[in-house]
């Protein structure tokens, strides 16, 4: 239409090419105009959108649940917790008030998280009337239905038992009359694709589904419909595959899947042992899976170099590498040297181990196999005049076995900067400028793959100063080794939604500042004088040893000791405590740190008082590096840490999900769903691993 056309050129062609004689001016004049007329009409258009609960904006929310009567809510300080959902059910909902599948579905649309209602006062061993016997509420449980005790305890548990007279709201009684229990799980299932399973020992047939060798359990994925045992996120046990074989594996989202060059058939093992299955003569081989600890074993005479698989793995929120959608904070990361990056890149390449091919572009833009490829092509590329910018992307979530340490080292050139990163890119042609997305100097997205590297990784940047910083920015990859900065003049290390099973070093650098951003890393060590260490909604399970650097910590978890020369903490967790060298600077505000930690000023932090030191101390779920519910906060936990930040939330690296926000808000809205006499209790269906000899061993 002709209204959407740009101001200048709806002007008449004698002016426009007269306009082009005398350098634009008219055509920068209109600019400002042009700019003000986009503006008004995204009004006009917004107009119409906020008319629907759909397309609204987020400020008009509240105005349409006023419309519906809705009891306002409390808002998140961004935003983010889900409201859009549970205003737009409302009618539906008041219209089931009462039964379970409305407080499940009300549940999720405020929580975001899967939900169970569990009606208790139907489940309490009671004397029965022989005129009126309930086949389904047996006092005894039947011991031979291994199926059904295996949910003793669950929120699927459908065993009898003796009343429990404490309320059910405060979280303490269950089976009474008139208590109803709302599960939820605080924990999500990622799908990873195309994976390289890990060789224990390939000739006696051990393999793990983590590429890393740990072992992990894989999860079931959340489907629509009714919330069952295998429709929630949460660890597969063995009995539920082997009873639920052919549901979980088939269709098109299976729980894992393996890509092996023959047919093949599964059972459910314990493999705790590593007990392999028996040759065939009948039929396609056998392999044995044991999914609470993530091995399968593969028949004698089966040794394959590489083993694809598909699985689905636990996960407390979007930190560390995954196949999540990282693009917003990839953005972050890319802003956080100061220096905006350009929309196109000088110097671009693809790796993939699984769809390698050479294509010739203008920008370098081919598909090597290997890392170490694509780093040899960096560092060796004809063109290193100063100030450029290139970017390395992984496709595919394969290992690579590989050390980029020594000669085959990142190079960073005086100015220049490389982005190394875990996304999807276009496939089968030549990437182009015009495919660029607003948040990345390149044509692709940064979510989907997640890449392992079975090695070590080391960046030296070599000397000289330039107009603008050299740079290295890693984004969404899993390193197994560690990551080291080599003496030299690199200005700016950005590692975003990374997981460093090692420590990151870094020593030599006179101007470099380190930053992590959503990152799980094993320990941070930094030697010489460095600027500064910034930290960020991210994990670190042995510490920080920062001496001589100033540190900047927000919303972070770190489980070992704390060491710098300056330090400023807020909404964060520094279990092991803290000493710096010049207490006279810095603060530490709405944290927890033991009190004898050497900080400068406190500033209402925990715990407050020798009394309260033993009482409010912070308690995860695990502290296994891997392990699903890695550093979450246990849902037990004391509530000064629970909701100890500055705006309310949690403590610690999970603060960005603001959890206790959504719990006060459905904590308020239960009553309004519930029968009369009922009342509810909320309860988290966590997976424990009470590993808490490490946190004792910090102290």
């Amino acid at each position: 239409m002709s209204e959407d056309r740009p101001v200048y050129d709806l002007l008449p062609a004698v002016h426009r090419n007269r306009d082009a004689e005398l350098g634009h001016p008219l055509r920068a004049l209109l600019e400002p105009v042009e700019e003000e007329l986009r503006r008004l009409r995204e009004d006009i258009d917004g107009l119409y959108d906020n008319w629907f609960v759909e397309t609204c904006a987020e400020w008009v929310l509240p105005y349409l649940g006023d419309l519906l009567g809705v009891e306002p809510v409390a808002a998140s300080p961004d935003g983010a917790a889900p409201r859009r959902a549970f205003i737009a059910n409302t009618l539906r909902h008041r219209r089931r008030k009462g039964t379970p599948a409305t407080l499940e579905q009300v549940a999720q649309d405020i929580t975001g998280l899967p939900a169970k209602v569990v009606e208790y006062f139907q489940l309490l061993g009671t004397t029965q009337h022989v005129n009126h016997p309930r086949l389904g509420n047996v006092r005894t449980p039947d011991l031979r239905d291994t199926g059904r005790l295996q949910l003793l305890g669950t929120p699927f548990d459908q065993v009898a038992r003796t009343a429990d007279v404490r309320h059910v709201d405060r979280g303490r009684g269950r089976y009474n009359l008139g208590a109803v229990g709302l599960h939820l799980w605080r924990l999500s299932s990622h799908p990873y694709t195309d994976v390289d399973a890990r060789a224990v020992d390939a000739a006696a047939g051990r393999w793990t589904f983590d590429p890393a060798g740990r072992d992990l359990p894989l999860f079931t994925r959340r489907r629509s419909g009714p919330t069952s045992e295998t429709e929630i996120p949460a660890p597969l046990h063995r009995l539920t595959l082997h009873q639920h074989m052919e549901q979980l594996l088939s269709g098109p989202d299976p729980v894992f899947r393996f890509n092996l060059p023959e047919a093949h058939r599964l059972i459910a093992a314990d493999l705790s042992e590593w007990t392999r299955p028996p040759a065939t003569t009948d039929g396609p081989p056998w392999v044995a899976v044991d999914p609470l600890l993530g091995r399968f074993t593969l028949p004698p005479g089966t040794e394959p170099d590489r083993v694809r698989v598909d699985f689905n793995q636990g996960s407390p929120g979007d930190i560390g590498a995954g196949p999540h959608d990282r693009r917003a904070t990839l953005a972050t990361a890319l802003a956080a040297a100061g220096t905006p990056w350009p929309d196109t890149v000088d110097w671009q390449i693809g790796v993939s181990r699984n769809h390698a091919q050479d294509q010739p572009g203008p920008s370098d833009g081919r598909v090597v196999a290997t890392l170490g490829e694509a780093v040899q092509a960096w560092n060796t590329r004809p063109n290193q005049a100063p100030g450029q910018t290139g970017v390395i992307v992984v496709t595919d979530s394969a290992t690579y076995r590989e050390n980029l340490t020594g000669k085959r080292a990142i190079k960073i050139p005086p100015g220049s900067r490389l982005l190394l990163v875990a996304a999807h890119w276009p496939s089968g042609r030549t990437p182009q400028p015009s495919d660029a997305s607003p948040s990345a100097p390149g044509p692709f997205a940064a979510a989907g793959p997640r890449p392992h590297l079975a090695g070590s990784l080391e960046v030296v940047a070599s000397g000289g100063r330039a107009a603008r910083p050299g740079e290295l920015i890693l984004d969404g990859l899993s390193v197994e080794g560690g990551l080291t900065v080599r003496p030299g003049d690199l200005d700016s290390l950005v590692v975003a939604d990374c997981t460093l099973t090692g420590q990151l070093r870094a020593t030599g650098n006179p101007r470099l500042t380190v930053r992590l951003l959503r990152t799980v890393c094993a320990g941070l060590r930094l030697g010489g004088t460095l600027p500064g260490l910034r930290l960020s909604d991210s994990i670190l399970r042995e510490g920080v040893d920062a001496a001589p650097t100033n540190v900047e910590i927000e919303a972070c978890t770190i489980l070992g000791k704390t060491r710098a020369r300056t330090l400023t903490a807020n909404n964060s967790i520094l279990h092991g405590g803290v000493t710096v060298s010049e207490s006279g600077q810095g603060y530490l505000r709405y944290s927890y740190a033991p009190l004898e930690s050497n900080v400068s000023r406190r500033y209402r932090c925990h715990p407050a008082d020798p009394a309260a030191a033993a009482r409010v101390a912070p308690s995860f779920t695990s502290v296994q590096q891997g392990a699903p519910g890695f550093c979450r906060l246990a849902a037990d936990g004391p509530s000064e840490i629970a909701t100890g930040a500055e705006d309310g939330g949690e403590l610690g690296a999970f603060h960005f999900l603001h959890q206790p926000w959504s719990m006060a808000d459905l904590t308020a809205q239960l009553d309004h769903y519930l029968r009369f006499g009922l009342e509810a209790g909320v309860f988290f269906a966590d997976p424990t691993d009470p590993t808490d000899a490490f946190l004792e061993g910090q102290q």
